[in-house]
């Protein structure tokens, strides 16, 4: 523990026990301001559970913070298999960041995480714009710090009524391939499910999953239980919606994460032998949440050129955020950076 002049602590917690406990206190600092799904205890603690904690080359590193005993945060951070710091999950995490319920310095708060953590790196990837980490990082002229556009995300805001005559963001062409998309798939039906309203589909998903594999739409390694775990653990939660289309079987699936602010459109399936389905699943979607309220839909990461094309979203900026303990662990991270790259290069013009 590291005391500051403003009676501040840092608290690391390592192991599982002892993040369970943390729930309570989680809660209160996450619902004291908009964060996403991926701030929340249940993101972070069942990601940790299923996805991180298999490798026992994972160490798990959430800083508790705390003003007069009482806490105002927490950092959810683990060391990874080459000992840099990052955000749990960030791999399917579309945002990170910290949560706190007021601000803090965070000079001395990466002060302590350096000292605890020597010759490691901090490496904090999928920041927004307003994220306060990155606000500090755009005033800090630190030798050992450096914030970086990361990757851009998506989102479209659509006023309340009848979709997609009340999406200004749409010109007269998409709104003409809105409507044939959704008259190709008359025959379709809808469904937005809970769990109020149904128990968690997972035969259906992981039967749709095994037939994009073997269509070759997506990896063999698509969807691991361990992160079907977690998705149904977000529905139980009711933290996480699934919006469908089905004729005789489910044709597409999307996985929707409830925010108060916004819906992200998180994780699709499909099936390859009715491609406009998922498109209609989409467009389902937006149609029913946007009927009687304004909405912000959030795409998640990446400017696919198929969203941009359907829905004109805004295209927004994601950071990164890279922390070194010392110039020499800077100059070493750059200078193994730049090998790869050349490597990469290289690989590419033999092949």
């Amino acid at each position: 523990i590291l005391n500051s002049k403003k009676k501040m602590e840092y608290k690391v917690v390592s192991n599982i026990k002892q993040f369970a406990l943390l729930k309570r206190n989680w809660n209160m600092v996450f619902n004291s301001r908009p964060y996403s799904v991926f701030q929340s205890f249940t993101f972070n603690y069942y990601s940790w559970k299923y996805i991180l904690d298999n490798s026992s080359k994972n160490k798990l590193y959430i800083v508790q913070i705390l003003e007069d005993d009482f806490p105002i945060g927490f950092f959810p951070l683990y060391i990874d298999n080459k000992n840099k710091l990052r955000f749990i999950n960030d791999i399917h995490a579309d945002f990170c960041d910290i949560i706190l319920s007021k601000d803090i310095d965070f000079t001395d708060l990466f002060k302590f995480i350096l000292y605890d953590c020597k010759n490691k790196i901090i490496q904090l990837i999928n920041l927004k714009e307003d994220s306060l980490i990155v606000n500090f990082s755009f005033a800090n002229s630190s030798s050992n710090l450096r914030v970086s556009s990361f990757e851009k995300y998506t989102e479209l805001k659509v006023e309340r009524g009848i979709f997609p005559k009340n999406c200004r963001k749409l010109l007269c062409k998409e709104r003409s391939e809105i409507r044939r998309i959704v008259r190709k798939n008359q025959d379709c039906n809808h469904l937005i499910i809970d769990k109020s309203l149904a128990l968690f589909p997972r035969n259906e998903i992981l039967e749709l999953k095994e037939r994009m594999i073997k269509n070759g739409d997506r990896r063999d390694d698509f969807l691991p239980i361990s992160q079907l775990n977690l998705i149904e653990m977000l529905y139980n939660n009711n933290q996480l919606e699934i919006s469908l289309t089905r004729d005789s079987k489910i044709r597409a699936i999307l996985f929707v994460l409830i925010n108060t602010e916004n819906s992200l459109l998180w994780i699709d399936l499909y099936d390859r032998n009715s491609y406009t389905s998922t498109l209609y699943n989409y467009i389902s979607y937006i149609g029913v949440r946007s009927l009687d309220v304004d909405i912000c839909v959030n795409f998640g990461r990446g400017a696919y050129k198929w969203k941009l094309a359907k829905f004109r979203p805004d295209i927004l900026d994601l950071y990164s955020v890279n922390i070194f303990s010392n110039k020499f662990s800077y100059l070493a991270h750059v200078t193994t950076n730049y090998i790869l790259m050349i490597f990469k290069l290289i690989y590419r013009k033999i092949k």
